[in-house]
């Protein structure tokens, strides 16, 4: 009920005067909606109603009955109307029938009645529109309710033709635009399908709605709607983000969009049409809405907001796994509750389902003595609540948007306030605003395109070669790469971020003693405050940030979408350079978004966290190995002029990639799958490989910072100290490793160190290197090459008579290197030409770093050319044989009699 409230508390103080309740998952909203709801659910139901009615929300309930009636049945048209009656009981004034989604053809029984759907449709919602009363709010869904859908066009569609003569003309019809999810809506496209329609529409906008892609919610602001349109509607429905948390900055957007309008409808000239805006005239256009200054606004009150739910919580609670997830019989959580809209003189309706509608939120009407006086209290900044005689102009917005000022955004007292979500689960609904007339920018203008990347400046280099020692470390802690090797991926000194600013353009990012290292990077990484607790709120830059990771369905945020266009610069040029001509950015993201991540986990209320950190950790985990990767290929390039040599395959498949990664700018958002993620995860080479990157949020968020990236030469001591943590203190254990402290480093890793040290990934936490992902591109040789002359170095420098008998690990380790070694069966080396080795630290638990580990050693040997790998494990082992199963290797069949306690995993790339 909470969620539910603070729902409809945001839809009052922004203007919002509708919730319409349209659950798809909830059974007797869609597959059951012909059973009556039991004396609890009707309780839950009537609860919903008097808290949205609270706040001067008017609950609109929508049913979905279309995938089964039968149109000509007295008995289903009876059912329907006693759902209705029953909610209508409970204090519902305000309805909706849905009919989108569902299979266009009839049954035998119902074309023997009526010539044609639309006949059918409009008979039965004309006659529940009359058994209820004739209720002032009461709307229609059509099957084709966006453009794309209709057949062959709006203006010429028959089922359109057919609805607009035989729909009773008070009976709001909804529309979503062009598409489901229209990037853009005009009025030339609303006043075409008016005049088929013969009525005002109202729009059911599915910009922000996520229940087509688990992997993507959208924070940006409201966006792409034109000047001008709300007079044409008698409402907009707003479909939200499936998670209510995410839903503040669309909501408050929304209700600046709405001022916008009204602001503009208010300034028109007696003739009907809008006063020029004349240069320097603040009463013209160019008061309009602005949908960047609007995000400025929703920021500043987010921030606020979100500091508010931490005190009141009393500080941040640990999350459990039923967070935000409120069960109500019958009403399940889960849903994405309803829409909020604006709504102008006649009655909205539901929305369809393109996007799988969430329950929409019912819109207030503006009609006769229906018009409400909204009452809206908002917050003054300091958690009180103070009264406002009216919204503030764009004018008003513009100078607290200057001023940094908290105050909270109003509606009018004379305007009527529609409000939603449905707070099952804490999940939103549809909200509808008043219509006015809005003065909106294109969505184009909102995306803050990036400038094309300068590929003039060639990066500085440290001043250290590959393979020296860099000051400060032992010889025994630094690894020697070999001539002819891949050098140093990042060299030169790592650089410290200072009050935000990075001393070193090095792209690498580190975490060093708890604080973000990103070198290169001019955006702070962690404010002030947040470095001296770590528990700080959120600051308004780290909140721009993760707005613009999850910004709309067709558009990135500025900072995600130079990412994006920088590792394509580096895909598309790398084969046709020598050196590249500028620093992968894309290892500044990576480190901010680590650094982001925990922050959130740290300084989160349990309910944003609950919503939000799913979508967070995913694409943490994939630009963990996107920066590692490009770090790693931005290597190859450095260590090897003549590029078409060692690493030619690599240039190959870059330059294989050629066709586009996505469709047009014409196809729905769910094409693009997964958004910003999708896409990174598309520019790796092992992006078709789905199992490596979908797998569930850990129920308990780490707030661990992680950093991935290829292996320096000064890693060695530190990965070896890796090995060596945890063992036991016994006298005979301590002085063997204090004689020879690299015995278990060497038997883990140092076959690969000296032998394929080019690819070895190295995973660091804020303790330092926590965990390794090494391989061989050639396994045949790599064996050949470790039998005949690693191995007898490793006789000579760890002989037999050691004294390790008896002591566990250290005894195996030394018998590794006298046993000899497991043949690997030729159809193996065939099949899977690569090999593989992974581990992590013990105090590593976030399972996505340790994936993301995997998809840069995969990637990277993909890159190469490898089309499989495969990994030899104990069969004792269950521990990596379960990281690696959940990794897709599967168990060879193939036997090693040489060793029969010795396991082959493998997978194709």
């Amino acid at each position: 009920m909470e969620q539910r409230k603070l729902l409809f508390r945001w839809l009052k103080r922004w203007g919002l005067n509708c919730y319409m309740y349209a659950p798809k998952d909830e059974l007797k909203h869609r597959l059951l909606w012909r059973e009556p709801y039991t004396q609890h659910e009707a309780a839950q139901m009537q609860s919903l109603i008097k808290a949205a009615q609270e706040h001067d929300v008017e609950f609109i309930f929508a049913i979905s009955a279309g995938q089964d009636i039968v149109f000509s049945s007295a008995g289903d048209r009876l059912l329907l109307q006693q759902k209705l009656r029953q909610v209508a009981a409970l204090g519902c004034g305000a309805f909706a029938l849905l009919f989108d989604d569902v299979d266009p053809c009839m049954c035998r029984a119902d074309r023997d009645v009526f010539p044609s759907l639309a006949q059918a449709q409009a008979s039965v919602a004309n006659e529940a529109y009359r058994e209820l009363g004739l209720p002032p709010t009461f709307l229609f869904c059509p099957t084709e309710y966006c453009s794309s859908l209709c057949s062959p066009s709006p203006a010429r569609s028959r089922y359109l033709q057919t609805l607009g003569r035989e729909l009773l003309p008070e009976i709001g019809v909804i529309w979503t635009g062009p598409k489901v999810v229209s990037q853009e809506l005009s009025v030339a496209l609303v006043e075409e399908v008016e005049h088929v329609l013969r009525r005002r529409l109202l729009i059911w906008d599915n910009l922000f709605a996520n229940d087509y892609d688990c992997r993507r919610v959208f924070l940006g602001p409201y966006t792409g709607r034109a000047p001008g349109l709300v007079p044409r509607l008698c409402g907009l429905l707003l479909n939200p983000n499936c998670e209510l948390q995410a839903n503040f900055i669309p909501i408050h957007t929304l209700g600046s969009w709405f001022r916008s309008e009204l602001w503009g409808c208010a300034h028109t000239d007696s003739t009907g049409t809008e006063a020029s805006a004349e240069p320097g005239d603040g009463q013209g256009l160019q008061e309009g809405y602005s949908p960047q200054e609007a995000l400025e606004l929703a920021l500043l009150d987010w921030v606020a907001e979100i500091k508010q739910q931490v005190l009141e919580a009393g500080g941040r609670t640990l999350l459990q796994s039923s967070a935000g997830c409120e069960e109500e019989a019958g009403l399940h959580p889960g849903t994405a509750g309803g829409q909020e809209a604006l709504l102008g003189p006649q009655p909205c309706d539901t929305a369809p389902s393109g996007a799988d509608q969430h329950e929409p939120e019912p819109c207030d009407v503006t009609a006769g003595n229906r018009k409400r006086k909204a009452t809206s209290v908002p917050d003054d900044g300091n958690g009180s609540r103070t009264s406002t005689g009216g919204p503030r102009s764009p004018a008003e917005d513009r100078d607290r948007l200057a001023s940094g000022s908290r105050a909270s955004c109003e509606p009018s007292s004379a305007l009527p306030i529609t409000a939603g979500s449905d707070g099952w689960a804490g999940a939103p609904g549809e909200t509808l605003c008043s219509l006015g007339t809005p003065t909106c920018c294109s969505s184009r203008a909102s995306t803050g395109q990036s400038t094309p990347l300068d590929s003039s400046n060639v990066r500085e280099r440290g001043s250290s070669p590959p393979g020296s020692p860099q000051p400060g470390a032992s010889t025994a802690d630094v690894l020697h790469i070999p001539s002819g090797s891949r050098a140093d991926p990042s060299p030169g000194p790592i650089s410290q971020l200072v009050d935000g600013a990075a001393t070193s353009p090095v792209p690498t990012a580190l975490l060093t003693n708890g604080t973000a290292v990103s070198p290169g990077s001019s955006v702070p990484l962690i404010s002030e405050e947040a470095r001296s607790d770590s528990s700080a709120p959120l600051t308004m830059e780290e909140a721009r940030m993760l707005v613009e990771l999850f910004y709309l369905p067709y558009h990135h945020g500025p900072q995600a979408q130079h990412l994006l266009e920088d590792l394509r610069w580096l895909r598309a040029n790398s084969p046709s350079m020598g050196v590249p001509s500028r620093s992968p950015d894309s290892c500044v993201l990576c480190a901010q978004t680590c650094c982001l991540h925990g922050r959130f986990v740290r300084s989160a209320g349990q309910a944003l966290l609950y919503d939000l950190h799913p979508y967070l950790w995913d694409i943490r985990n994939l630009l963990l190995a996107a920066s590692a990767f490009v770090l790693w290929l931005d290597g190859h390039l450095l260590c090897d002029p003549e590029h078409k040599g060692t690493w030619g395959s690599c240039f190959v498949w870059c330059q294989s990639i050629t066709a586009p990664l996505f469709p047009g700018e014409d196809a729905e958002p769910w094409v693009h799958r997964g958004g910003l993620s999708g896409e990174l995860q598309a520019l790796l080479p092992v992006g078709n490989s789905c199992d490596l990157f979908c797998h569930p949020p850990p129920l308990f968020p780490s707030r661990q910072l992680y950093f991935l990236r290829p292996l320096l030469p000064q890693d060695k001591g530190k990965l070896y100290q890796m090995f060596r943590e945890g063992l036991d203190g016994e006298p005979s254990t301590v002085e063997v490793l204090a004689a020879h402290p690299d015995l278990l480093g060497d038997r883990a890793l140092g076959s690969f160190l000296s032998l394929s040290p080019e690819y070895t990934f190295v995973l660091e936490d804020e303790g330092g290197p926590c965990g390794y992902a090494a391989g061989a591109l050639c396994a045949e040789r790599f064996l050949r090459e470790r039998d005949s002359s690693w191995l007898p170095a490793m006789q000579r420098r760890y002989p037999r008579e050691l004294g390790v008998l008896g002591q566990g690990v250290l005894e195996e380790a030394l018998l590794f290197f006298h046993t000899k070694p497991v043949a690997v069966p030729l159809p193996v080396l065939r099949r899977f030409p690569s090999l593989v080795q992974l581990d992590t630290a013990p105090r590593v638990q976030d399972a996505g770093a340790s994936r993301s580990l995997a998809v840069s050693l995969l990637s990277a040997l993909r890159a190469d050319g490898s089309r499989g790998v495969f990994c030899q494990v104990s069969a004792a082992d269950h521990q990596q044989l379960s990281f690696y199963s959940n990794l897709g290797f599967i168990a060879l069949p193939l036997p090693c009699p040489s060793s029969p306690g010795t396991q082959l995993l493998g997978r194709l790339l």
